[in-house]
């Protein structure tokens, strides 16, 4: 075990382990109440791929602390604080007994620019800051009035809540609370968000940009022409995101075509060319590096039995609740 997990009380691998949670399915997000007992937990490669979910946890620690290890970061999370996950990436923790409130949200709901989205996994907002406590009022705002918010109230919910977590999680990744330059707002960020959105949609191409935003195709093109291009943007942030997610597309035979239908692409060949001009290697030697800089460790989730996925597979910008 990491020095780093050793820091809470020395009978933690013999006390029982215990938890109580209460969740809401809120149609665009998920909340949960929980509280459990010392415990350690480990989202390995297998495990993210086996389960497949590409959605942001953000946990507020009511009472307690815990410490994690996030794609190779090390930070702390104490009572008062909240912390952002990223569902499709690796990390470990282990925790003293804890009260959280807990959102599960699709990255939509998150109206950040794209770079900034990437960086939010193991991020950590001090509940202390003016957003950390703004944020921190409002989850347990939500947690108490969430049994009785109803499907017309839902959507509403869902907007106000996305907006104060993208102001507070900017605030965390910038390092201060005056960060309104990574907020979605401008043309360009709203286009960028738009394009976010759509990235797994293989018929993402300007024209739909340009549909969408009843742009024409020379204003689309000034937009973008600073960023090298809005296809050469679409493609690139395309791949990303498969970048991002080497080490949880697997291995094995078809890893390569999983991952490039999952991140927007039309083919496996294409995938592959446009992957060697930008990384300099082809997408097979590059999960199996990843694969060799990860610790094989864990137990797979059986696909067919995977509850979790076709849940959050529900969760939609413009849902309402179930």
């Amino acid at each position: 075990m990491p020095a780093y997990l050793k820091r809470f009380r020395p009978d933690f691998d013999t006390t029982p382990f215990h938890a109580d949670l209460t969740t809401y399915n809120l149609g665009s997000f998920l909340l949960g109440r929980s509280h459990a007992s010392p415990q350690s937990f480990r989202r390995d490669r297998q495990l993210a791929s086996a389960v497949g979910v590409d959605h942001l946890v953000v946990q507020l620690y009511v009472s307690g602390e815990c410490e994690f290890e996030a794609d190779g970061h090390i930070s702390h999370g104490k009572a008062g604080d909240v912390v952002c996950f990223d569902m499709s990436r690796q990390m470990s923790s282990r925790s003293s007994t804890l009260d959280t409130v807990s959102i599960v949200l699709p990255r939509e709901l998150v109206r950040l620019a794209p770079r900034t989205l990437d960086t939010l996994h193991g991020a950590v907002l001090d509940g202390e800051t003016t957003f950390g406590t703004l944020l921190r009022e409002h989850l347990m705002s939500l947690a108490r009035v969430a049994p009785r918010i109803d499907a017309s109230e839902s959507r509403l919910a869902a907007e106000v809540t996305g907006t104060l977590i993208s102001a507070s999680l900017s605030a965390a990744v910038s390092g201060n609370d005056a960060t309104g330059a990574d907020l979605v707002g401008g043309s360009l960020q709203a286009i960028q968000s738009y394009i976010e959105r759509n990235l797994n949609n293989e018929a993402l191409s300007p024209e739909m940009v340009m549909r969408h935003f009843g742009l024409s195709r020379s204003a689309l093109y000034r937009t973008f022409e600073a960023l090298g291009g809005v296809a050469e943007y679409i493609r690139d942030r395309r791949l990303d995101r498969a970048f991002l997610r080497l080490t949880s597309a697997g291995t094995g035979r078809g890893g390569v075509s999983k991952l490039a239908f999952a991140c927007g692409f039309s083919s496996e060949a294409a995938f592959s060319r446009a992957f060697r001009l930008r990384f300099g290697m082809p997408p097979r030697e590059a999960m199996l590096e990843a694969d060799r800089r990860t610790l094989a460790t864990g137990h797979l989730v059986d696909t067919e039995g995977n509850w979790l996925q076709a849940w959050l597979d529900g969760l939609t910008a413009s849902g309402a609740r179930a």
